[in-house]
């Protein structure tokens, strides 16, 4: 920059490249896992390194039966919302 001179605006592009487990709607991200019948009938806990890089434990209830496709939704463990970074969307994981 010069003396006596307007500055100009900086103009950058993101491009977001496809993720192995998760895809991105906005604020929320989406993963899919694959259970095995018992796991869906009895229950089940995983691990799940999210892209934070923090590993998170992902469980169901030993009376909870899920059904095929079935959603489970983790509140806040989305991506930041536009101009609020402290506000995050959801994590939704299809069995």
């Amino acid at each position: 920059m010069q003396p006596d001179t307007i500055a100009g605006d900086l103009i950058f592009v993101v491009q977001e490249k496809p993720h192995e487990i998760f895809t991105r709607k906005g604020a929320d991200l989406f993963m899919s896992k694959k259970i095995t019948l018992v796991e869906a009938l009895i229950g089940f806990e995983f691990k799940l390194k999210h892209l934070d890089g923090q590993t998170y434990n992902v469980y169901t209830g030993r009376n909870d039966v899920l059904s095929d496709k079935e959603k489970k939704v983790i509140r806040g463990l989305g991506m930041p919302h536009f101009k609020s970074h402290s506000d995050f969307g959801n994590l939704v994981i299809t069995f």
